[in-house]
Order: C-alpha cells, then sequence, then structure tokens
C-alpha cells in the first residue's frame, strides 16, 4: 500500500465522497477510482459501499480504518523526514509539542541557540496541551514535549526538569502599581484582574492567590492562554492578571508587560517529556536538541 492509498481511504471515510476525497488529496478521479480498488484488492473486500448521499464504511471498512489511521502517522512523518533531507536538512525531522508556557520559556531560547549551532536542522512545533501531548506522543506524532511532569508519569517515559517556574502578577509598564517598590494586599484587591484560563494550573494558583489577599477583586471573564490576548487586553488598562513568569517571559524582556513586587507562588518546573527510549538512544534525531534543552539549566 502506499501513502495516498491510505490518504485516500481516510478522506473518503471523513467526507463520505469519492469526488470530495479525490479532490481533497490531489488526485483525479479516475486515478482515486483506481486507487481505492487497488487498496480493496489488496485488503480483500471492499471498504465502502455507495448509498444515495455517496459512500459509506463496509463492516470490514469499520474495522481497518482505525489501523489505516494509526498508520498514516509513521508513514507521513517518513515521507517528511525524506523529503526534508533531499531538501538538504542535516538530520531528520524533529517533531515538538508544548504547552505555552513552554513555548515562551523554553522553545523560544533553545530553537534559536541550537539552530545556530545545527543551521540545516529541521524542527517541527505544535502548542497543546498536557493531555494531548501525552496522546500524541503516544501514539508517535511528537518526538518530545515540553511541560511541566505529569501526574502520574506514564510507564515508559522520562521527564528531565529543565526551569523553574513560577506564578507572578503581571501588568502594563505604565500601571500605577508597577512603579511601586511594595505593593499590598489592599492594592491588589482594589484592581480589577483577567480571569484565569478554566484548566490547568491557574485556577488554582489564583485562588490560593484570592485565599492569601482575603478577598476576590472585580474579575474581567476573558480568560486564555495565549500572550497575544493577554497583552492585549493588558496593554489599555489597568488590569492585572496572575500567570507563568514563563508564559509572558518574553513580553516582559521587550518591556511589554511588567511584574509587580510580590511574592510569587511556587510551580512546578517546565522540562523535557521523552520516551526512555528515545533519551537513552544516542543516535536519535532529537537526542542533540535535548541536550541543548537541558544544559539550559546551568
Amino acid at each position: 500500500m502506499r501513502l495516498k492509498h491510505l490518504q485516500l481511504a481516510i478522506a473518503i471515510a471523513d467526507l463520505q465522497s469519492l469526488h470530495r476525497a479525490a479532490s481533497a488529496i490531489g488526485l483525479s478521479q479516475p486515478a482515486a477510482t483506481h486507487a481505492l480498488a487497488e487498496l480493496e484488492n489488496s485488503l480483500g473486500g471492499p471498504l465502502f459501499e455507495r448509498h444515495a448521499k455517496g459512500m459509506r464504511l463496509t463492516s470490514l471498512g469499520d474495522a481497518v480504518l482505525p489501523l489505516l489511521r494509526a498508520s498514516l502517522i509513521p508513514l507521513q512523518a517518513a515521507a517528511g523526514n525524506a523529503a526534508l533531507m533531499q531538501q538538504g536538512a542535516a538530520s531528520a525531522l524533529i517533531r515538538i509539542g508544548s504547552i505555552a508556557a513552554g513555548i515562551n520559556g523554553v522553545l523560544a531560547a533553545a530553537i534559536p541557540s541550537y539552530c545556530a549551532l545545527h543551521p540545516n536542522a529541521a524542527i517541527d512545533v505544535h502548542e497543546v496541551t498536557i493531555d494531548n501531548l501525552l496522546e500524541s506522543m503516544q501514539e508517535g506524532s511528537l518526538d518530545m514535549a515540553i511541560c511541566r511532569e505529569p501526574t502520574p508519569l506514564p510507564q515508559g517515559f522520562e521527564f528531565h526538569a529543565t526551569l523553574p517556574d513560577e506564578f507572578v502578577i503581571a501588568c502594563r509598564p505604565e500601571h500605577p502599581l508597577a512603579q511601586q517598590t511594595t505593593v499590598t494586599g489592599a492594592d491588589l484587591l482594589s484592581q480589577r484582574w483577567l480571569a484565569p484560563p478554566l484548566t490547568g494550573l491557574g485556577p488554582q494558583q489564583v485562588d490560593s492567590l484570592f485565599d492569601d489577599l482575603g478577598g476576590v477583586p472585580e474579575l474581567c471573564r476573558v480568560s486564555s492562554r495565549s500572550t497575544e490576548i493577554i497583552y492585549a487586553m493588558l496593554a489599555e488598562s489597568d488590569m492585572l492578571v496572575c500567570v507563568p513568569a514563563s508564559l509572558v517571559r518574553p513580553l516582559v524582556q521587550r518591556k511589554d508587560l511588567g511584574v509587580l513586587s510580590w511574592t510569587p507562588q511556587g510551580v512546578a518546573p517546565l522540562g523535557v517529556l521523552v520516551k526512555a527510549e528515545v533519551f537513552a538512544n544516542g543516535a536519535h534525531p532529537c537526542r542533540a536538541f535535548i541536550g541543548c534543552v537541558l544544559s539550559m539549566r546551568g
């Protein structure tokens, strides 16, 4: 079976139309018909049956489609690696998944440093949640992840802490409280705050902070992990936000945001999540990059 066979079968199942599936993956109608016939011959029976509104899976199609989907991921990765190396990449593609804080706090520094040493490196970065990171790594669509240590740590995985982190109170640099060397709890409670994301560590950290302050200030019910959204909300207002220092680090370094003089709240460090077999394999394409990330610990 060829890559186009798998892509076509999955597209037909998703779109329920041979014509739409052929268009979606760049095949002519005759070529798609021929490819489907080849695939069905190799599997020993029809995968689809026609009906008034298009095509639907047969019982054989129902049985094999999940396996075809699972097979497509490593085949696409192999094809992508081959294409990159033919185009001049020195090594195979490194596929990295990261939470937003990991992108801003770790990868924004590690990738330029690595590429300065390996100018022909090929790296593909995806921002995803911790739940999707684990799923993607287990199915083989990611080589490594930048995140906080998951609990429990999945069997066969290793976590290597890289960057200590903490929750800080951020605001626009011209905020009146940013000019004060001492900020009181009453000062903080008198301000309007940007709400934390609805999931993850944010709600716990913010609840803990408000417990320490002894009250709940007025909240703006806009929540996001996007630094662009956070910056847009704070840039023209006197709102405050409680966020991981790693998430807003680039904005603070550029002086687009400031951090108040308030004792930060500790949080688990960011680090590299990787399969143990990958970390132990010094020849694996992403092993050198992992070494670059871990060197940031110093």
